[in-house]
Parts: C-alpha cells; structure tokens; sequence
C-alpha cells in the first residue's frame, strides 16, 4: 500500500515541500508528530507495526514507529495485544492497563492519573 493511495493521508498533515502530478515530497514526521499521527491512526481500531509502517512508508522507519510506541506505551496512552495489535489505551480501564505485558516490572509514575 502506497502513502499516496493511503485514505488516512487526511489524518497526516505534514509540511508539503514539492508537489507536483506525480509526486508529492514532505518533510518527515518529527517524533512528537510522529506519536500523534500514530494516535490518529489507531483511532480506527487496533493496528500491527507492518500495518502502521504501511500508512508511514516513506515517511518513518519501523524502528521509529517502534520508538514512537514504545513512548506511548508508557505514557499509557496505547496498549498492544498478545497478537501483537496496537491499540488505544482510552479504550481499556486502569486495572487491565496495570496488567499490560509491556508494563509488566517496569515502574510507573504516580502522577499519571492524579
């Protein structure tokens, strides 16, 4: 799937440097607009990487995108499945976020929901 045919590119606004007929040239996502663009996408539910790098190609590496998840996950702001789906932490409650399999031995913050 091409960045150009994608029907999310709505949801990605990035500085358009060069556009012509045939080809577009934007500047890439840094990570703060990598990790909304990111949110912005799994709004529509529940995402693999390969998925999300699909929507991003040419514009974010897989090891970004990996980054960029990684922080939301302990922001607590995104969460991931036993099948390796990505999905939006809004859409589970505090008592199953403590059981992520991400967050498991790794020590949160107090002030998250304070």
């Amino acid at each position: 799937m091409e960045f150009e045919d994608n029907p999310k590119q709505d949801d990605i606004s990035l500085s358009v440097l060069y556009e012509d007929t045939d080809l577009v040239v934007m500047t890439a996502p840094n990570e703060d607009e990598l990790r909304d663009i990111l949110l912005k996408l799994l709004k529509d539910g529940p995402q693999t990487i390969r998925q999300l790098h699909s929507y991003l190609s040419g514009l974010a590496s897989e090891d970004k995108i990996r980054r960029a998840l990684n922080t939301l996950i302990e922001e607590r702001k995104v969460d991931y499945d036993k099948q390796g789906r990505y999905f939006l932490a809004e859409y589970i409650d505090e008592e199953d976020f403590e059981g992520s399999m991400y967050l498991e031995g790794i020590e949160r913050p107090s002030n998250l929901y304070d």
